[in-house]
């Protein structure tokens, strides 16, 4: 059995690919497994799917969410890793991360990304702002693992249901923390980047209306459910933070996306059978996770 499944999407970038590839191929041990998800666009002119990798073809369409569920499906590691086209790695870059999942609580762990372009580092999602989308380097302020770079227990992400197929890759990130966070699952971070990659792979490419948007009605679902410690600001307050970012073309338009999603219940259904399915699937009992009949308006912090 591999040690660690690698996961890595074609998206359309041949050359990306290959360089991952070419990365991974130099710095990995014999017993890790690759897997190339694609839509049938890569030829694998190079005939990887001969002896380095197994390539898993998915419809064309499809959000990158489901190509990369439908992959890890075929995973044979107890343990998975996505690392995005264009992405390199040094030599032994998940061992960190192996050893602390070697301790049975922890489900997930957020593994530093060093920006190549700009010299930050990236550990996962910002905890403090969920459910916001914002980025954090601090490891003790980490919510969830980005979906490139983290390392996760694929019985436990198979578990509560995979990637948030419904949305692009930067909401699905937002919507498993929020899902990790109501089950109460733990997870855990390393200290050293030993990836690399250019900040628009790390940080996403979604513009600010479209993340604040979506963000809102992912905020929107979860506010909905009881004890979930996502409580959605009043009128008042959500119209003032958007006076307040109008010198900044980019906040504001995150903040307009986020007023006009809070109001998007189309995320509502589907958020609450995928958690009680997660919640059954995890043994925690789906009495304590309910349905309020009125939306609670009020910002509250979970404990």
């Amino acid at each position: 059995m591999p040690r660690l499944s690698i996961i890595v999407p074609h998206l359309h970038d041949d050359a990306g690919l290959e360089l991952t590839l070419l990365s991974i191929l130099e710095n990995r041990d014999s017993d890790l497994e690759i897997l190339i998800a694609h839509d049938g666009s890569y030829s694998d002119p190079y005939e990887l799917g001969q002896d380095e990798a197994v390539l898993i073809e998915s419809s064309k369409g499809v959000t990158l969410s489901s190509q990369l569920n439908l992959t890890i499906a075929s995973a044979c590691s107890p343990y998975i890793q996505v690392l995005l086209p264009g992405a390199v790695v040094e030599r032994g870059w998940f061992e960190e991360a192996l050893a602390v999942l070697s301790n049975r609580s922890i489900s997930a762990v957020c593994q530093p990304i060093l920006c190549s372009d700009t010299d930050e580092v990236v550990s996962g999602l910002s905890a403090d702002s969920l459910p916001h989308r914002r980025v954090t380097g601090i490891s003790g302020n980490v919510g969830s693992p980005l979906l490139f770079g983290g390392v996760f227990r694929k019985r436990m992400f198979n578990a509560v249901g995979g990637w948030f197929e419904s949305s692009s890759r930067e909401i699905a990130e937002v919507e498993l923390a929020l899902l990790f966070s109501v089950l109460g699952l733990e997870i855990a971070s390393t200290e050293s980047a030993t990836i690399r990659a250019p900040k628009r792979l790390v940080a996403g490419t979604e513009s600010g209306y479209e993340i604040g948007h979506a963000c809102g009605q992912l905020a929107c679902a979860y506010a909905s459910i009881e004890d979930s410690g996502i409580v959605i600001d009043s009128l008042a307050r959500r119209l003032g933070h958007l006076a307040s970012g109008l010198m900044s073309p980019k906040t504001v338009a995150e903040r307009l996306g986020w007023v006009m999603g809070i109001r998007n219940r189309v995320y509502v259904d589907i958020v609450r059978n995928r958690l009680e399915s997660a919640a059954e699937a995890v043994s925690v009992q789906p009495s304590t996770l309910t349905m309020p009949t009125t939306l609670q308006v009020e910002r509250r912090r979970a404990a």
